[in-house]
């Protein structure tokens, strides 16, 4: 059996607006459908007055120990494990212990932001030679359909076209 990693990119109660709040039961409905095959974690971001969103945005939400920085509750019960991340890249020491721990041999990666969080995670584990892809109508940005589009866009140019899938797709590779 091929250990498989849904990764859950920051869905949570700071991300949620107009744009991404469809994105919740999107994504719970797909994890329905493959609960029993893959392994679900999924990542939060925590802001503080050391990050660069903080110092170079003056963006101060989603803030150590906020409601905002907690995983949105229709979803927070599903992962085996939250890792809290402080950049946008969720592509850590722990994250790479975690997959080799749990012998995960692809990760596919749904949540927002798309051209943020999601879009760096995705090349950081792909130029780590783990067999990845993205569930394009699982992802969103906070910052309307264009930015999600065109982060879309440049996976497709850097991981390629098969590798930035739909959901359909991904229940019958899982």
């Amino acid at each position: 059996m091929k250990h498989i990693l849904f990764l859950i990119i920051d869905m949570q109660n700071g991300f949620i607006n107009s744009y991404t709040e469809n994105l919740v039961g999107k994504i719970r409905d797909f994890q329905n459908r493959i609960k029993d095959r893959v392994i679900t974690a999924g990542t939060r971001y925590v802001n503080h007055e050391h990050t660069a969103c903080y110092l170079f945005e003056g963006w101060k939400s989603c803030m150590n120990g906020s409601e905002e920085a907690e995983i949105v509750p229709e979803l927070r019960d599903s992962m085996v494990k939250v890792f809290a991340k402080d950049k946008y890249s969720c592509w850590n020491d722990e994250m790479k212990e975690f997959v080799q721990e749990n012998g995960v041999e692809k990760i596919y990666f749904a949540g927002v932001n798309t051209g943020c969080c999601v879009l760096n995670s995705v090349l950081d584990c792909y130029n780590d030679l783990v067999d990845c892809a993205v569930i394009e109508d699982l992802c969103g940005s906070t910052s309307g359909t264009r930015e999600h589009e065109a982060a879309l866009t440049v996976l497709r140019s850097c991981i390629t076209d098969a590798r930035v899938i739909t959901s359909e797709r991904a229940c019958e590779e899982i």
